[in-house]
């Protein structure tokens, strides 16, 4: 297997122990807290999120990016890293005191809630994965949150029992958090010698930082402003109907994540070579991606209906049309991330990245703003849709000159139409039981079953790399 698959493997590892967590939870807290609950953690962490986003600036696509480029020379890395985290701590220290003075001047309706939210701002400081990720040092990253999630999985079952536990709930969430960044911290000693920042420089890093965080920002208006908005738009109860939803489609988008996190830094290596064979690799990647996010989507249009029972419980049946709507988003979130991350921000063509992603906002913000206070969290997927659709479009056609669209659309087609044929399979097999958990399990089983059927050589001797 080539040492990118073993890394996506091993991320998709990371991003599932991100995932399966709250999946976990998932079927205990929504049960404990209920709906309501449920929104009211969702709306008041999208705005603790909004300036975690702003303190953490564009760091992380930059220091991924800068770290790969010069990880063969020690002492460039030590400058790098140590100039870009002192930028990171000034700007992060910005953001904790502009949430607790938020706080303090509009007093907040879930105010001890939104107090405690001040952790997950204050973990920001001490968020350097974009160095793991960089050094393509990722088994690290597994580590961590197999023992920080652990520890809160267990913390959940001991003390949240009820709706009158919200409280515990959000500061396990947070804590967690900031002991997972101050894990990998106390680490950084092992890969680089912290220098004194280059105060020469500065001004350009910043700038190139700050342009990254446009597109960070622009997308946190369509993946968490939609929460903040159908709190103030529609009502709680319709928020934790997408909060859950979410949680499953995260799912798939996790794994998509997972290849964009390990090709970024290999691409910018890549890439730094002038006579780099860029365009293999890239449909490399969105034949993988397009593979998994096809099937991954179909399966949670036919699962939809089963899960919201199983897992989340009474009252959350209006989950099942939200997550049939986002699951279209997940191909749409394939096809843009392979672009994203395999040649726009090793390419450093920021300009297509930033464009794409504030047009998208845009978009989204006017179809949120129209659409939730009638249709509530069906009118927040359709804002998410049209915004991913919005990327996709833009991308796609400011590389048209660079990257293979046609054959990336041949492959697209290829496997909605595979994908399509296993879903009518999986659903028709599970009709036949009237329970709700024994239809979820045939479904699933039928559905994996026929998917590495039809998909068992590119699986084996593709991806896997094993031949006779």
């Amino acid at each position: 297997m080539k040492s990118e698959n073993k890394n996506f493997l091993m991320n998709v590892g990371y991003q599932g122990l991100m995932l399966a967590f709250p999946l976990i939870t998932v079927p205990l807290v929504s049960r404990a807290l209920g709906a309501q609950n449920i929104g009211i953690y969702s709306y008041t962490y999208s705005i603790a999120n909004m300036f975690m986003l702003a303190g953490m600036l564009g760091v992380s696509n930059y220091g991924n990016r800068s770290v790969a480029r010069v990880r063969d020379d020690e002492a460039a890395l030590s400058r790098e890293f140590s100039s870009t985290y002192a930028l990171q701590v000034a700007v992060s220290l910005v953001a904790v005191g502009a949430y607790a003075l938020y706080l303090v001047l509009f007093p907040q309706q879930y105010g001890r809630v939104a107090w405690i939210q001040l952790i997950q701002v204050l973990s920001v400081c001490f968020d350097v994965s974009w160095l793991y990720f960089g050094l393509e040092k990722f088994f690290q990253t597994i580590v961590r949150n197999l023992i920080v999630k652990v520890l809160s999985l267990l913390l959940i079952a001991v003390f949240v029992k009820g709706p009158d536990d919200l409280w515990a709930y959000t500061l396990i969430m947070a804590c967690s958090t900031l002991m997972s960044q101050l894990y990998l911290f106390c680490s950084v000693p092992r890969y680089v010698k912290p220098v004194r920042p280059e105060l020469r420089g500065s001004a350009r890093r910043l700038r190139d930082i700050a342009v990254l965080f446009l597109p960070v920002a622009a997308y946190s208006v369509y993946r968490v402003l939609d929460k903040t908005m159908l709190g103030s738009l529609s009502t709680v109860t319709e928020l934790g109907y997408f909060e859950n939803a979410e949680k499953l489609i995260n799912i798939p988008i996790a794994v998509i994540t997972a290849l964009g996190t390990v090709m970024l830094p290999r691409m910018s290596y890549v890439l730094s070579k002038s006579d780099a064979d860029y365009r293999s690799i890239i449909l490399s990647s969105m034949r993988l991606a397009l593979t998994l996010s096809c099937a991954m989507a179909m399966g949670l249009i036919v699962i939809a209906d089963d899960i919201c029972p199983v897992f989340f419980g009474p009252g959350f049946e209006g989950c099942a049309p939200v997550i049939r709507l986002l699951a279209i988003t997940v191909i749409c979130s394939a096809w843009s991330s392979v672009v994203r991350t395999q040649f726009l921000i090793p390419k450093a063509k920021d300009s297509v990245y930033v464009g794409s992603t504030v047009g998208a906002a845009a978009v989204n913000l006017v179809l949120n703003v129209i659409l939730i206070p009638s249709f509530g969290s069906l009118g927040a997927c359709a804002g998410t849709i049209a915004a991913e659709l919005f990327i996709v479009i833009f991308q796609t056609i400011a590389t048209g000159s660079d990257l293979d669209a046609r054959k990336y659309f041949g492959i697209l087609f290829v496997h909605l139409a595979k994908s399509s044929v296993v879903a009518v399979a999986a659903f028709c097999a599970a009709s036949l039981f009237d329970n709700a958990l024994v239809r979820l399990v045939i479904e699933i089983v039928v559905y994996v079953f026929l998917f590495l059927v039809l998909n068992w050589q590119f699986v084996v001797k593709d991806f896997l790399g094993w031949s006779k």
